[in-house]
This record gives structure tokens, sequence and C-alpha cells, in this order.
């Protein structure tokens, strides 16, 4: 008797391997992305205009493409353009805005494309949101892939499509394209665009109001359904938004059985992902979706730019602040875009005194972030700090020689954390980590470490190490930065304006 149940037992057990879906127990967030860029190479192996996502999810996880694999998307790409005279649709402006965003992810320059400049159709607000929320979305997110500015005369900015997507949100805090009630997808999609400035108080409203909504629709499992079925695109966007938002869903307690949800949708046997449970075999649309999001995933983990942050694919990756010395002060500088900003007197200060440059068409763009590569530039400079040796970074050979030395300045004045052998130059450096590096910068100046008897009271730093509170104190102690209703947002990525802020006032404590 006891022989037949453990037989039973066993072939019970079996069954079970059988039939249940692959979860995130058994294949990882980077083996999944591998199948799925498989997939879809061999899917679109003559990629051309169309297969944009496909471009876009396997850019963006550098997936290991054939050689010559982009060389032929952008070549159809531009028999395409050039075929239709730059018209790509009447209008469905995200049409442009996708290929916008895809071009930049192989480092392509949208602007001119057979002869013809894609970013300009943005232009025409009223044709980019014809079709409704989502044109507003992809038109911003298209802008900042590469901070792109339209001419003059462009009856669309930046500041409109935000308003629009702000005005658009509903009373339960969540997206639609046309109804009344939030959709999962809708609502991400807006996350995704508005994440490059979530530090604008009008726009973290709406982003947490958001993120409540979000949890509220998950089901059970931490699925979540689109016109009532139970599908991956919608966990899949979910999860790019909260990468986006830097939020990583699988430490977060709100959504991180979404995550595990997420992975019962891979389909073992063909490397890629089913739109809904019920069917058999991967789907192309539900794939491409997944795999970008992996990409989104792996990125935030590694410490790279977000998803649509393509300042890391820019053919000359040195920074904006260039020369190796600060600009001769001037009696006053002024950019059209921070006339009525908050930091305006600091991002003045900021300029007048080398430690940050202005754009060529004389804008500043407070809201772009900082990069770790930016941030060692400016304090390196700032302290006319030399090195006399090499760094053991192993992924700064892309940049010139200058900024080389800039960064093993500062790596052998002990401004950097960390032992790892990676610097990643181009990710945006958080507060946490600037306010590490300014912190390091006072003890290399004067001699001795900055220690406080008292940590600032701030909600949000007592879970940080030792370490990063008492650099985050010692920037609440000096009024370097005091942070923002009793939260310092350490994991925030340092946008130029509080930059400009916080190293003007920096200089003032080193230099008295």
């Amino acid at each position: 008797m006891k022989q037949k149940l453990s037989m039973l037992l066993v072939m019970l057990y079996a069954l079970i391997l059988i039939v249940s879906p692959v979860s995130a127990q058994n294949v990882s967030a980077i083996e999944a992305y591998q199948t799925t860029g498989n997939y879809m190479v061999t899917k679109a192996p003559n990629p051309t205009f169309g297969n944009e996502w496909f471009i876009i999810a396997l850019a963006r996880g550098e997936y290991k493409v054939p050689k010559d694999y982009y060389d032929k998307y952008y070549d159809n790409v531009v028999k395409h353009v050039q075929s239709v005279k730059g018209e790509l649709h009447s209008r469905k402006y995200t049409e442009y805005s996708r290929l916008i965003i895809a071009l930049t992810a192989i480092g392509k320059d949208p602007t001119n494309v057979g002869g013809y400049n894609l970013v300009e159709k943005l232009s025409d607000f009223d044709k980019v949101v014809w079709q409704g929320s989502n044109g507003a979305y992809f038109a911003l997110i298209a802008l900042d892939t590469w901070g792109f500015e339209l001419p003059k005369t462009a009856t669309t900015t930046r500041e409109k499509l935000i308003q629009h997507i702000l005005a658009k949100q509903l009373p339960d805090g969540g997206w639609d394209l046309s109804g009344t009630k939030a959709d999962p997808d809708m609502t991400a999609m807006a996350l995704q665009a508005l994440s490059t400035y979530k530090d604008r108080q009008d726009v973290k409203t709406s982003i947490d109001k958001a993120l409540n909504t979000l949890q509220k629709l998950q089901q059970a499992n931490g699925s979540y359904q689109s016109w009532g079925v139970t599908n991956i695109e919608s966990a899949a966007q979910v999860i790019t938004a909260l990468s986006s938002l830097n939020i990583d869903v699988s430490k977060d307690q709100r959504f991180n059985s979404t995550f595990n949800s997420f992975f019962s949708f891979y389909n073992a046997k063909d490397g890629g992902f089913k739109h809904a449970l019920t069917e058999t075999a991967a789907n192309g649309m539900a794939t491409e979706q997944a795999a970008y999001t992996l990409a989104a995933y792996n990125r935030l983990v590694a410490g790279k730019t977000k998803l649509y942050d393509m300042s890391d694919t820019k053919k000359q990756p040195s920074t904006p602040e260039q020369p190796n010395k600060p600009a001769p002060p001037t009696s006053k500088v002024s950019f059209k875009d921070v006339q009525s900003h908050w930091a305006k007197a600091d991002i003045e200060a900021a300029v007048a005194r080398g430690l940050l440059k202005g754009y060529e068409d004389n804008t500043f763009k407070p809201n772009n972030s900082l990069t770790r590569v930016q941030a060692v530039s400016i304090l390196v400079r700032a302290l006319q700090l030399t090195s006399t040796s090499s760094t053991p970074f192993t992924d700064i050979s892309a940049y010139n020689d200058e900024t080389k030395r800039e960064i093993a300045a500062a790596y052998e004045a002990n401004l950097l954390v960390g032992k790892s052998n990676k610097f990643s130059p181009s990710s945006p450096i958080s507060r946490e980590e600037l306010a590490v590096m300014l912190a390091n910068a006072y003890a290399h100046q004067t001699g001795k470490a900055y220690t406080a008897a008292q940590i600032a009271p701030l909600k949000d730093i007592a879970q940080l190490s030792e370490k990063s509170q008492q650099a985050i104190t010692f920037l609440y102690n000096f009024d370097i930065a005091q942070g923002a209703d009793g939260s310092f947002h350490p994991t925030n990525s340092i946008t130029r304006a509080h930059a400009a802020k916080m190293y003007v006032n920096f200089l003032k404590v080193v230099e008295q």
C-alpha cells in the first residue's frame, strides 16, 4: 500500500512539473531576455520599418545581434522614409515617436533620415495628440531620448505635453485611452513618460496617485487584466514603468508578486512569451513587450540609464561641461528655460563659475538628469584635482583622455564609492551617490571626515548605510541640500538644477 502511495505521489509531482508555467524561480530575467532576443532576431532576420519595438528591445538590452543587423534596419528605414517623402502617417503621430525612439536606441540621428527631419514632425501639438493621450506619452519620450529641442515656431513643448498628460489623469488615479476607469497599460505608459520629471512636485503627486491605483488594480497573484483578459502586456508595461521610476519590482512589496506573475507567461518551448496563459505558443507582440520590459529591468539592476534615456548612445560620450578648466567668470548668464525656475539663481551662479554650461540654443535643460561622469568632471574641475595613475574601471574606454584623467583624479582622491571595476559613466547619479561623493570631497579638502552626533531628521534615510546617512547629514547640516517634505529621496536621480544648487552650496562650505 505504501509503495503504491509513493508511486502515486511521484506521478502527481511529475504531472505538476509538466503543467506548471515557468516561473521566476527557474528562469532569470537575464536568461529570459536572451531567449526572447533569439526569438525576435529569428522572427525578423531582415528588420525594416515596423519592427521598431524589436529593435528597441534588442538594442536597450544589448543583445548580441548578427553582424550588420542594425545597419540593415537603418538602410531599410531610410528607403521607406524616402519612399513616402518623410510622411509616415497623416494622423498617427506615434509612428514618428516610435521611430525616433528606435533610431536613438541604435545611435542613429532621427533629425536626418534620408534627408528628412523626423523630430520636427512632432512640432504640431494638435496632430501629436489627435489619436489620444498615448500620442503625448510617446512624443515626450521621443523628445527626451536625446534631449531634442523643437523649432521656436512649434506649438508642441515639453511643458505642454506634461500638462496634457496630467490633465488626462482620471479621478481614480489612472489613465485610459477614452474610458473613465483606469487601464493598467495606459496608466503605466503615462508613468514612463512622466518618469523623467518625477522630481517636479506636480508630477510627483500624479505619480504617487497612479502607483496607488496600479497597486489596487492587481489581481490576487499580482497579474493584471485589460479588456477583461489577464495578459502579460499589462504586467510588462507596469514593470517597465516601475523600472523607469527607479523602482526594483522584485524588491518592492507592493509589486513583487507582479514580477513572479510576469514569468508565468514565459514559454520555455520557443523562448518567447504568451499573451494569455491559455495560449500554447509565444506571441510576437507579447514577446516584444516582455523583451523591452526585461531590458528595462536589467538596465535598472545594472545601474545603467533607463530604457528610454538614450544619452548613452550618442556618438560623443564626453560631458557637455567639457573644457579642462572652468570658463572665465561672466557678469551675467541667463537661459530662456530657467527664467521662472526655482533654481534660477543657483544655475546662473554655477554657470558663472564654469561648473556647468548651457546649450547652444540658449537653454539649460534644468530637469535633465546628471550622469555619473558629469558629476565627477564638475567636482574634479572645481577642486582642481589631478591624477598620477589610471583607474581599475573597464567601462570608460570610449571616453577621451581628458575625461579619463578626471575619473582617475576622483578615484585617487577617494571621492568614488564601491570597489567594482565598473564605473557606469553614463548612468544618472542618484542623490545618495552625489551626497557621498561631496562628503568624500569635503574630507579630502579639509583632511577630516565630517561626523555628526545626530543623523538628519529625514524620514527616508534610516535604512541607508551609516556612510550614506552621515553624508546626507553633512549636506543637511551645512545647508547644501535639505530634501523636500521631510524626505531626502536618496534613490532619485539628480537633475541639472539640483546639481547646480548643491555644487554652489558645497563650494561655499569648502572655500570658507
